[in-house]
């Protein structure tokens, strides 16, 4: 077929009995021919379509899928389009309504993997398997975050690991399998750790050569115990209809190795369409394995060079063995439509990308749309230079950000009162509560939450104020709880006055009325504030109040790499920070493709559309030349 052939069937095809409007026609004639051709690529072959950084693979597959759509007759079976973020499903949700013209009918599916294996696998079988009691009209899985609190849940005790880990008991809400590596993790808290490193830990085995010792048997607690521990652990949680969310894609493979449930799922969904396939976990590998040799035709779309969330378990090597086991097809999309050709290139050169990729956007910075610039001691010298150049090639500071590596580093260079507003959650919270802006109040709801945590011992997460079923029956109730206690706290002009305090002073003249209050509210939803002392924290006592405001100017906003995955920004200044051995930072990882550290930093210069700064310690002169070697200009202080 000809271009315009191609083009002709699209529109046919999408324009047939509905509305198609003129934007999305034209929106069908701008597609390359790379786009075209999987757009219009079998739907019965599978299919890997690599992806470049900024090909527009989203728009891709939101056409694709409408096209298919459009054309399927059955409406019994239907086509999953699958993501792994609400957010990602809400955009592919409106790129296939936009062509497709119309609301898209309910035999199909466009959510997250995890609700479809849940809805659709997992919950609607699981009960089979693992006899849950439950009633007649509801025996599903209860999900059972890693996080819950086993100390206000005391039933979480009858799901314990019985294993003599020293001072820890691990419950099976925190037990997950990771399939890449064949064996089971726990996460507590900000840790996770694998039970067979823990196992052979030499703590543990001291603990456990002191048991053998004292009961005189010198085999007990064997590591094959501990993995028919965790089996067992793990049946009965399941049997009593608990489970967590990594579980559930277990519950969901046990439900498919059924083969009577798997040709079910299979012709029920007989395509299926993943964005962002780089991302999968060895688990949900194995899951679609089933489903493909039952017949179901899987399409992935993605880059493996933006695999960077080996932490759930994605593996390339494990992903392209499975594209091999499965004989699919791969294509590609190898125009760019974010980024300058310069800013192409060197990413390229550095992500090991081994075919050619177009950039299509001018430059607009000359000889600098890839630099670097070197800093002392202080990182903020980065981000003056990389200013400085923002204004000089007139880039708007709110479309250009700094990304860290870590949220620590994110931390130590964000602006405003979340870099030190921790440190005096009450004070800043009745400051930003006074200014009456959305934002501000929803800062102080959580500093005061995140205070009231601290008194009281209970566990909650900071993005929904850090509530609690422990203490308030619902969230609706703690958020009131919150505002209440900080409209009296704001209505005492003492409270509220800080000219020419020191932070000293004003815990001096506030400390009880704050006690006062915080007592009042928590005791009209039948909770005691424990008893406590209000102290300046140390180092702060004599140092002058400080007004806390929300910045109203435009900052340089400062992000984790990890966190604008799949965003577009007009400059970036990718900051090297100094590692914890005070070298000279992430930069010489940031060059190795072969492994994660590389595919981070690749994903990082790949956002920027027009200029990509690195901010690097002191260098050498063959770092220098390294560098520089890869397309990276010295930016000089005095550099034009």
């Amino acid at each position: 077929m000809t271009r315009d052939e191609k083009i002709e069937e699209l529109t046919e095809v999408l324009s047939a009995g509905k509305i198609f409007t003129q934007q999305a026609k034209e929106r069908i004639e701008e597609k390359t021919d790379e786009q075209l051709d999987y757009i219009l690529s079998p739907i019965d072959q599978c299919i890997y379509l690599e992806a470049c950084a900024g090909s527009g693979k989203t728009e891709v597959l939101g056409l694709k899928a409408a096209y298919e759509i459009c054309r399927w007759i059955s409406r019994q079976t239907g086509i999953a389009v699958l993501t792994f973020t609400n957010e990602a499903t809400a955009t592919i949700a409106d790129r296939v309504s936009s062509f497709y013209g119309k609301p898209v009918p309910s035999n199909h599916f466009i959510g997250t993997f995890s609700s479809f294996v849940h809805g659709h696998i997992a919950q609607r079988f699981g009960y089979k398997f693992y006899d849950i009691p439950g009633d007649r009209t509801d025996k599903s899985f209860r999900i059972i975050g890693s996080d819950t609190n086993p100390y206000g849940n005391q039933w979480l005790n009858n799901y314990r690991l019985e294993f003599p880990f020293p001072k820890q008991t691990i419950y099976a809400s925190q037990l997950y399998y990771k399939g890449s590596c064949k064996d089971w993790f726990v996460s507590q808290g900000e840790s996770t750790k694998s039970l067979t490193e823990m196992y052979n830990s030499v703590e543990c085995q001291q603990y456990i050569a002191e048991i053998r010792r004292r009961k005189n048997a010198p085999y007990l607690f064997q590591l094959n115990y501990l993995k028919d521990q965790i089996k067992e652990c793990k049946l009965k949680f399941w049997h009593d209809g608990f489970a967590n969310f990594d579980d559930m894609n277990l519950i969901a493979h046990r439900c498919l190795r059924d083969e009577i449930i798997c040709h079910f799922i299979a012709k029920k969904f007989p395509v299926i369409m993943i964005d962002e396939c780089q991302d999968l976990s060895a688990n949900e590998l194995n899951i679609l394995s089933l489903l493909i040799t039952a017949g179901v035709t899987v399409h992935y779309i993605g880059d493996l060079h933006q695999a960077i969330y080996s932490f759930k378990d994605s593996c390339p090597a494990l992903f392209l063995d499975h594209l091999t086991t499965h004989h699919f097809e791969t294509m590609h999309l190898s125009q760019n439509f974010r980024s300058t050709q310069k800013i192409v290139d060197f990413s390229r050169k550095m992500g090991g990308i081994d075919y050619s990729i177009s950039g299509s956007v001018e430059s607009k910075c000359g000889n600098y749309d890839c630099c670097y610039v070197e800093y002392d001691d202080d990182e903020k010298d980065a981000i003056m230079a990389f200013t400085d150049m923002l204004n000089r090639f007139d880039i708007p500071i709110n479309d250009a950000v700094v990304l860290v590596r870590t949220q620590t580093a994110k931390q130590k260079l964000s602006h405003g009162p979340s870099n030190d507003h921790k440190t005096h959650p009450i004070i800043n919270a009745i400051q930003l509560w006074q200014q009456n802006e959305p934002v501000a109040r929803q800062t102080a709801l959580s500093l005061l939450a995140y205070q009231l945590q601290r008194w009281m011992g209970f566990h909650g997460k900071s993005n929904n104020y850090y509530y609690s079923d422990e203490v308030c029956p619902n969230v609706v109730s703690w958020r009131l709880l919150l505002r209440n206690i900080l409209v009296e706290l704001c209505s005492d002009p003492v409270m509220t006055t800080v000219d020419e305090l020191t932070y000293g002073s004003w815990y001096s003249k506030n400390k009880e009325r704050v006690i006062s209050v915080i007592a009042h509210h928590l005791n009209t939803i039948g909770q005691d504030l424990p008893v406590i002392t209000i102290r300046t924290p140390k180092g702060t006592a004599k140092q002058p109040m400080v007004q806390i405001v929300l910045p109203e100017e435009e900052q340089l906003c400062v992000e984790t790499i990890h966190s604008v995955k799949g965003g577009t920004f007009d400059a970036v200044l990718l900051l090297s920070s100094p590692d914890a051995r005070g070298k000279t930072g992430f930069w010489e990882n940031w060059l190795k493709s072969d492994d994660e550290s590389g595919r981070i930093g690749y994903v990082a210069c790949t956002r920027p559309r027009y200029l990509l700064c690195w901010g690097v310690g002191n260098l050498s002169d063959d770092q220098r030349r390294k560098l520089e070697e890869l397309g990276l200009a010295k930016l000089n202080n005095d550099t034009p």
